[in-house]
């Protein structure tokens, strides 16, 4: 019988490896990875197509666009895909990443293949409806307009605009007005531009038979149209402001919202692994050192966080906080004074067993189930992941020292470097 007085051991994770699922492709050569797993007899597709964020001519075309495909057809129209969907249970969505879209669909098996081509048919003959695109419209227009209201949104675009540089794609805001007014010609001209064969990727994952894969070969395999279009190389190159410090006014905000930047080095970079250690350790899990001092010592914010932000070109550490408007260059003050320490002194070797139980954990939710290893399988093209990513993430939680961590914090934790934007009051931020 359990004793209930008694607390568990805690034991070292450890023997944690991640196999690779292999490639394989359809009869048109659209590359497929199937990751099967599981119990149930459910499964996920998702469809991974040129054209994101990098690509857009205006803001959130990528997104409006993959989610119109999804609501009418030469085959289906909305209100056929609404009461398939509905009968068989089964859900659709889509989301747009910085050089691609996600459309997905989530189903029981006994009908993967009565649904499968309804996301066919969206991704060939999509019709872009007029009436579909009216209340996409209107919805995303009401929720920017909301965002623009709150400092935190209003700190993170002007951190972004800081960062990259005005001009770069992933700086644009998107404007509510300016939404309400993008055309269905705006959409057909980007699926037109990337919605092809060429550089389509899938990945199938659940309880996946021999049947469904012939299936999803059978109705995808003959998909043979075009060329997708390559996006130029210098839109990825950076602009950063000189100015390091910027306040945004959002006159009568009680609150202060605080964004800061550092840059960084990229996933291939050895550093990367280790310094998002030190980062963890910084603000990663709820008992880090600015969640310690700022949070739980100082009572200045109900939460702060750092994290290392790792794209397939460049990478940043940030810190992300929101506070009464009288602490917010207190906050800003125990983040450097954080900082300092990290780079002053190694991590005692009992934070650091915490920070690694924490990380192996965190890393075990990518082989929980088929579902959240079709999501790391995918972060290979979206973040710039490799393969081998996982297993050397591994080996670095797993015998990173405190004395290497601190060079890495030494080599990459400059506080003279921090691009810092704080939006609120600015009366109030000016009088303290």
């Amino acid at each position: 019988m359990t004793d209930r007085q008694q607390h568990p051991p805690i034991t070292q994770l450890d023997h944690i490896a991640l196999h690779f699922p292999s490639q394989l492709k359809l009869s048109c050569g659209i590359p497929i990875w199937v990751i099967d797993g599981g119990d149930e007899q459910v499964c996920t597709l998702n469809i991974y197509v040129p054209g994101g964020t990098m690509h857009e001519s205006q803001p959130l075309e990528s997104l409006v666009t993959s989610q119109l495909c999804l609501e009418g057809s030469a085959h289906y129209h909305a209100r056929k895909i609404a009461q398939e969907l509905d009968y068989c249970g089964a859900w659709k969505s889509a989301q747009n990443h910085d050089t691609m879209c996600q459309l997905s669909l989530s189903t029981i098996n006994e009908h993967y293949e009565r649904l499968l081509p309804i996301m066919a048919d969206a991704l060939q003959a999509p019709t872009l409806p007029e009436e579909e695109l009216d209340i996409c419209r209107r919805r995303l227009a009401a929720t920017y307009a909301t965002l623009r209201g709150r400092v935190k949104y209003l700190a993170a675009v002007e951190l972004r605009r800081q960062y990259y540089g005005d001009g770069h794609p992933l700086v644009a805001d998107a404007d509510p007005e300016a939404l309400l007014h993008m055309s269905r010609e705006d959409l057909v001209r980007f699926w037109r531009c990337f919605y092809h064969p060429a550089g389509c990727r899938v990945v199938l994952a659940g309880k996946v038979s021999d049947h469904m894969l012939s299936v999803t070969d059978r109705v995808l395999g003959g998909w043979t149209d075009g060329n997708s279009a390559a996006m130029p190389d210098d839109r990825w190159h950076t602009a950063p402001s000189d100015q390091m410090l910027t306040v945004v006014n959002k006159p009568g905000a009680v609150q202060a919202a605080v964004a800061m930047a550092l840059q960084a080095v990229p996933r291939e970079h050895p550093d990367y692994l280790p310094l998002r250690m030190v980062v963890t350790a910084l603000g990663g899990y709820f008992g880090s050192r600015l969640m310690s001092n700022i949070r739980e010592d100082k009572g200045y914010t109900y939460g702060i966080s750092a994290f290392l932000s790792g794209r397939q070109h460049d990478g940043f550490v940030g810190v992300s906080t929101e506070c009464d408007v009288r602490h917010t260059w207190q906050v800003v003050g125990e983040v450097k004074r954080e900082i300092d320490r990290l780079r002053d002194q190694p991590i005692a070797m009992d934070e650091l067993n915490v920070v690694r139980q924490y990380m192996l954990s965190e890393q075990l939710k990518t082989l929980d189930t088929p579902f959240s290893l079709a999501s790391y399988v995918a972060s290979t093209w979206l973040y710039g992941v490799y393969p081998e990513y996982y297993n050397q993430q591994i080996h670095t939680i797993m015998h990173a020292t405190p004395q290497q961590l601190q060079q890495v914090a030494q080599r990459y934790l400059d506080n003279s470097r921090w691009r810092i934007v704080v939006a609120g009051d600015k009366k109030s931020l000016h009088n303290l």
